[in-house]
Protein backbone atom coordinates (compact mmCIF):
# COMPACT_ATOMS: atom_id res chain seq x y z
CA UNK A 1 0.00 0.00 0.00
CA UNK A 2 1.38 3.43 -0.98
CA UNK A 3 1.63 6.17 1.60
CA UNK A 4 0.10 9.60 1.27
CA UNK A 5 3.49 11.21 0.68
CA UNK A 6 4.18 8.97 -2.31
CA UNK A 7 0.77 9.72 -3.81
CA UNK A 8 1.34 13.47 -3.40
CA UNK A 9 4.77 13.28 -5.01
CA UNK A 10 3.32 11.64 -8.08
CA UNK A 11 0.50 14.14 -8.51
CA UNK A 12 2.35 17.43 -7.87
CA UNK A 13 4.65 19.47 -10.10
CA UNK A 14 7.04 22.12 -8.81
CA UNK A 15 6.90 25.40 -10.74
CA UNK A 16 10.18 27.32 -10.51
CA UNK A 17 10.15 30.95 -11.65
CA UNK A 18 13.32 33.03 -11.85
CA UNK A 19 13.95 36.59 -12.99
CA UNK A 20 16.59 36.97 -15.67
CA UNK A 21 17.63 39.52 -18.28
CA UNK A 22 16.69 39.29 -21.98
CA UNK A 23 20.35 38.48 -22.67
CA UNK A 24 20.13 35.47 -20.32
CA UNK A 25 17.15 34.24 -22.33
CA UNK A 26 19.39 33.78 -25.35
CA UNK A 27 22.72 32.95 -23.67
CA UNK A 28 22.46 31.04 -20.39
CA UNK A 29 18.89 29.73 -20.11
CA UNK A 30 19.35 27.27 -23.00
CA UNK A 31 22.28 25.80 -21.07
CA UNK A 32 20.11 25.36 -17.98
CA UNK A 33 17.41 23.84 -20.19
CA UNK A 34 19.85 21.15 -21.34
CA UNK A 35 19.76 19.79 -17.77
CA UNK A 36 16.18 20.62 -16.79
CA UNK A 37 14.22 20.48 -20.02
CA UNK A 38 12.35 23.19 -21.91
CA UNK A 39 11.19 26.37 -20.22
CA UNK A 40 8.49 28.97 -20.75
CA UNK A 41 9.00 32.68 -20.29
CA UNK A 42 7.04 35.88 -19.80
CA UNK A 43 8.49 39.28 -20.68
CA UNK A 44 7.80 41.91 -18.02
CA UNK A 45 9.18 45.29 -18.99
CA UNK A 46 12.94 45.00 -19.15
CA UNK A 47 13.00 41.65 -17.35
CA UNK A 48 12.10 38.10 -18.22
CA UNK A 49 10.46 35.58 -15.91
CA UNK A 50 11.56 32.09 -16.90
CA UNK A 51 9.44 29.13 -15.75
CA UNK A 52 10.55 25.52 -15.36
CA UNK A 53 8.45 22.54 -14.24
CA UNK A 54 10.29 20.12 -11.96
CA UNK A 55 9.73 17.19 -9.67
CA UNK A 56 9.19 18.37 -6.07
CA UNK A 57 12.43 16.72 -4.90
CA UNK A 58 14.56 18.71 -7.36
CA UNK A 59 14.20 22.09 -5.60
CA UNK A 60 17.67 22.38 -4.05
CA UNK A 61 19.58 20.92 -6.99
CA UNK A 62 17.80 23.34 -9.33
CA UNK A 63 18.62 26.25 -6.99
CA UNK A 64 22.30 25.26 -6.98
CA UNK A 65 22.41 25.11 -10.78
CA UNK A 66 20.85 28.59 -11.01
CA UNK A 67 23.46 30.01 -8.63
CA UNK A 68 26.19 28.98 -11.09
CA UNK A 69 24.75 31.59 -13.47
CA UNK A 70 24.24 34.19 -10.75
CA UNK A 71 20.48 33.76 -10.42
CA UNK A 72 19.45 33.98 -6.78
CA UNK A 73 15.86 35.27 -7.02
CA UNK A 74 13.83 32.10 -7.51
CA UNK A 75 10.29 31.38 -6.38
CA UNK A 76 8.83 27.89 -6.11
CA UNK A 77 5.20 26.85 -6.18
CA UNK A 78 3.74 23.38 -5.95
CA UNK A 79 0.82 22.83 -8.31
CA UNK A 80 -1.34 19.72 -8.70
CA UNK A 81 -0.56 18.11 -12.04
CA UNK A 82 -4.24 17.94 -12.87
CA UNK A 83 -4.57 21.72 -12.33
CA UNK A 84 -1.62 22.31 -14.66
CA UNK A 85 -3.26 20.15 -17.32
CA UNK A 86 -6.59 21.92 -16.84
CA UNK A 87 -4.93 25.30 -17.41
CA UNK A 88 -3.61 24.05 -20.75
CA UNK A 89 -7.05 22.81 -21.75
CA UNK A 90 -8.69 26.15 -20.96
CA UNK A 91 -6.12 28.21 -22.88
CA UNK A 92 -5.45 25.97 -25.89
CA UNK A 93 -8.15 26.31 -28.58
CA UNK A 94 -8.15 25.30 -32.28
CA UNK A 95 -6.10 27.74 -34.31
CA UNK A 96 -5.95 28.31 -38.06
CA UNK A 97 -2.26 29.06 -38.60
CA UNK A 98 -2.20 29.39 -42.38
CA UNK A 99 -4.54 29.05 -45.35
CA UNK A 100 -4.59 25.25 -44.97
CA UNK A 101 -3.04 24.37 -41.58
CA UNK A 102 -5.09 24.01 -38.40
CA UNK A 103 -3.58 23.24 -34.98
CA UNK A 104 -6.04 21.60 -32.58
CA UNK A 105 -5.89 20.00 -29.14
CA UNK A 106 -7.19 16.41 -28.85
CA UNK A 107 -10.16 17.61 -26.82
CA UNK A 108 -11.46 20.14 -29.39
CA UNK A 109 -11.25 19.23 -33.07
CA UNK A 110 -12.46 21.03 -36.20
CA UNK A 111 -13.96 19.83 -39.47
CA UNK A 112 -11.43 20.57 -42.18
CA UNK A 113 -12.17 21.18 -45.85
CA UNK A 114 -10.49 19.14 -48.61
CA UNK A 115 -6.85 20.15 -48.90
CA UNK A 116 -6.62 21.45 -45.32
CA UNK A 117 -4.30 19.88 -42.76
CA UNK A 118 -5.23 19.33 -39.10
CA UNK A 119 -2.34 18.92 -36.65
CA UNK A 120 -3.42 17.48 -33.29
CA UNK A 121 -1.17 18.63 -30.45
CA UNK A 122 -1.26 17.94 -26.72
CA UNK A 123 1.68 20.01 -25.48
CA UNK A 124 2.40 18.15 -22.24
CA UNK A 125 5.56 19.82 -20.87
CA UNK A 126 7.00 20.78 -24.26
CA UNK A 127 7.03 23.94 -26.38
CA UNK A 128 5.04 24.28 -29.58
CA UNK A 129 1.30 24.80 -30.09
CA UNK A 130 1.33 27.26 -32.98
CA UNK A 131 0.15 30.15 -30.82
CA UNK A 132 3.62 31.67 -30.37
CA UNK A 133 4.75 33.88 -33.29
CA UNK A 134 7.91 31.84 -33.90
CA UNK A 135 5.98 28.57 -34.35
CA UNK A 136 3.33 30.28 -36.48
CA UNK A 137 5.99 31.80 -38.76
CA UNK A 138 7.59 28.39 -39.26
CA UNK A 139 4.25 26.71 -40.06
CA UNK A 140 3.31 29.43 -42.53
CA UNK A 141 6.68 29.05 -44.26
CA UNK A 142 6.18 25.27 -44.44
CA UNK A 143 2.77 25.75 -46.03
CA UNK A 144 4.22 28.07 -48.68
CA UNK A 145 7.19 25.82 -49.43
CA UNK A 146 5.20 22.61 -49.84
CA UNK A 147 2.91 24.32 -52.34
CA UNK A 148 5.96 24.86 -54.57
CA UNK A 149 8.04 21.73 -53.93
CA UNK A 150 8.23 18.73 -51.60
CA UNK A 151 11.51 18.29 -49.68
CA UNK A 152 12.23 14.59 -49.26
CA UNK A 153 14.33 14.68 -46.08
CA UNK A 154 13.39 17.06 -43.26
CA UNK A 155 15.01 17.66 -39.86
CA UNK A 156 13.11 19.40 -37.04
CA UNK A 157 15.82 20.53 -34.61
CA UNK A 158 14.57 21.25 -31.08
CA UNK A 159 11.27 19.60 -31.96
CA UNK A 160 9.38 20.27 -28.70
CA UNK A 161 5.88 18.88 -29.19
CA UNK A 162 6.82 17.71 -32.68
CA UNK A 163 4.45 20.18 -34.31
CA UNK A 164 6.77 21.19 -37.18
CA UNK A 165 7.84 17.61 -37.88
CA UNK A 166 4.20 16.50 -37.97
CA UNK A 167 3.33 19.37 -40.31
CA UNK A 168 6.15 18.41 -42.69
CA UNK A 169 5.05 14.77 -42.68
CA UNK A 170 1.39 15.66 -43.31
CA UNK A 171 2.37 18.03 -46.12
CA UNK A 172 4.19 15.21 -47.91
CA UNK A 173 7.84 14.89 -46.82
CA UNK A 174 9.19 11.36 -47.33
CA UNK A 175 11.49 11.20 -44.29
CA UNK A 176 11.18 13.41 -41.21
CA UNK A 177 13.50 13.36 -38.17
CA UNK A 178 12.46 15.15 -34.95
CA UNK A 179 15.44 15.89 -32.69
CA UNK A 180 15.54 17.27 -29.15
CA UNK A 181 17.91 17.14 -26.17
CA UNK A 182 15.00 17.08 -23.70
CA UNK A 183 13.65 13.54 -23.12
CA UNK A 184 10.28 14.99 -22.05
CA UNK A 185 9.97 16.82 -25.35
CA UNK A 186 10.83 13.62 -27.23
CA UNK A 187 8.13 11.76 -25.33
CA UNK A 188 5.57 14.50 -26.06
CA UNK A 189 6.59 14.43 -29.74
CA UNK A 190 6.18 10.63 -29.93
CA UNK A 191 2.70 10.83 -28.42
CA UNK A 192 1.64 13.61 -30.80
CA UNK A 193 3.06 11.77 -33.80
CA UNK A 194 0.97 8.76 -32.84
CA UNK A 195 -2.13 10.96 -32.48
CA UNK A 196 -1.62 12.27 -36.00
CA UNK A 197 -0.93 8.91 -37.61
CA UNK A 198 2.24 10.03 -39.40
CA UNK A 199 5.70 8.50 -39.72
CA UNK A 200 8.38 10.58 -37.98
CA UNK A 201 11.62 9.36 -36.45
CA UNK A 202 12.17 10.88 -32.98
CA UNK A 203 15.77 11.13 -31.76
CA UNK A 204 16.92 12.24 -28.30
CA UNK A 205 20.32 13.85 -28.66
CA UNK A 206 22.33 16.49 -30.51
CA UNK A 207 22.57 17.34 -34.18
CA UNK A 208 26.29 16.53 -34.14
CA UNK A 209 25.28 12.90 -33.61
CA UNK A 210 23.12 12.83 -36.76
CA UNK A 211 25.12 11.53 -39.72
CA UNK A 212 22.83 12.55 -42.58
CA UNK A 213 22.04 15.55 -44.72
CA UNK A 214 18.65 17.12 -45.25
CA UNK A 215 16.80 19.06 -47.93
CA UNK A 216 15.03 21.12 -45.26
CA UNK A 217 16.13 21.92 -41.70
CA UNK A 218 13.74 23.61 -39.26
CA UNK A 219 15.33 25.21 -36.19
CA UNK A 220 13.01 27.13 -33.86
CA UNK A 221 15.46 27.54 -30.96
CA UNK A 222 17.27 30.39 -29.21
CA UNK A 223 19.62 32.85 -30.89
CA UNK A 224 22.47 31.61 -28.70
CA UNK A 225 21.97 28.05 -29.93
CA UNK A 226 21.54 29.10 -33.56
CA UNK A 227 24.84 30.99 -33.49
CA UNK A 228 26.64 28.07 -31.83
CA UNK A 229 25.17 25.49 -34.21
CA UNK A 230 25.63 27.47 -37.43
CA UNK A 231 28.61 25.39 -38.72
CA UNK A 232 26.93 22.02 -38.18
CA UNK A 233 23.56 23.21 -39.49
CA UNK A 234 25.17 24.37 -42.72
CA UNK A 235 27.10 21.09 -42.95
CA UNK A 236 23.93 18.99 -42.55
CA UNK A 237 22.11 20.98 -45.24
CA UNK A 238 22.44 19.36 -48.67
CA UNK A 239 23.24 21.49 -51.76
CA UNK A 240 20.12 23.39 -52.74
CA UNK A 241 18.57 22.67 -49.34
CA UNK A 242 16.60 25.19 -47.30
CA UNK A 243 17.11 26.27 -43.70
CA UNK A 244 14.25 27.88 -41.72
CA UNK A 245 15.28 29.68 -38.52
CA UNK A 246 13.19 31.25 -35.77
CA UNK A 247 13.19 31.58 -31.98
CA UNK A 248 15.20 34.82 -31.92
CA UNK A 249 14.21 38.44 -31.42
CA UNK A 250 13.98 40.89 -34.31
CA UNK A 251 16.91 42.85 -32.88
CA UNK A 252 19.06 39.72 -33.28
CA UNK A 253 18.44 39.31 -37.01
CA UNK A 254 21.72 41.03 -37.90
CA UNK A 255 23.61 38.46 -35.79
CA UNK A 256 21.79 35.61 -37.52
CA UNK A 257 22.58 37.04 -40.96
CA UNK A 258 26.24 37.25 -40.03
CA UNK A 259 26.33 33.67 -38.68
CA UNK A 260 24.74 32.32 -41.88
CA UNK A 261 26.23 34.82 -44.35
CA UNK A 262 27.55 32.09 -46.69
CA UNK A 263 23.97 30.89 -47.38
CA UNK A 264 21.54 32.67 -49.66
CA UNK A 265 18.81 34.61 -47.85
CA UNK A 266 15.40 33.95 -49.41
CA UNK A 267 12.98 35.28 -46.78
CA UNK A 268 12.98 37.60 -43.76
CA UNK A 269 9.96 38.31 -41.54
CA UNK A 270 9.19 39.93 -38.18
CA UNK A 271 6.10 39.42 -36.04
CA UNK A 272 5.56 40.81 -32.52
CA UNK A 273 9.30 41.41 -31.99
CA UNK A 274 10.20 37.88 -33.14
CA UNK A 275 12.17 37.11 -36.28
CA UNK A 276 12.14 34.45 -39.02
CA UNK A 277 14.78 33.83 -41.67
CA UNK A 278 14.89 31.35 -44.56
CA UNK A 279 18.11 30.47 -46.37
CA UNK A 280 19.10 28.27 -49.31
CA UNK A 281 22.45 26.54 -49.73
Amino acid sequence: MKGAGEQTKKSVLLEAALKVSPEDLERDLPLLAEEWGGFGFVEEGGEVRAIFYLSPGDRERFREDCRRYGWEEISFREIPEEDWSRTWRESFKPLRVSSRIWVCPPWERVETDPGEVEIIIDPGQAFGTGHHPTTALMLEALDRLFREETPGRVLDLGCGTGILAIAAAKLGAERVVALDIDPRACQAARENIQRNGVKVEVVSGRIEEIQADFELILANISAWELRALAPVLKERLCPGGRLFLSGFLAKEIAEMLEAYRDLGLISRQVRDEWGFLAFRK
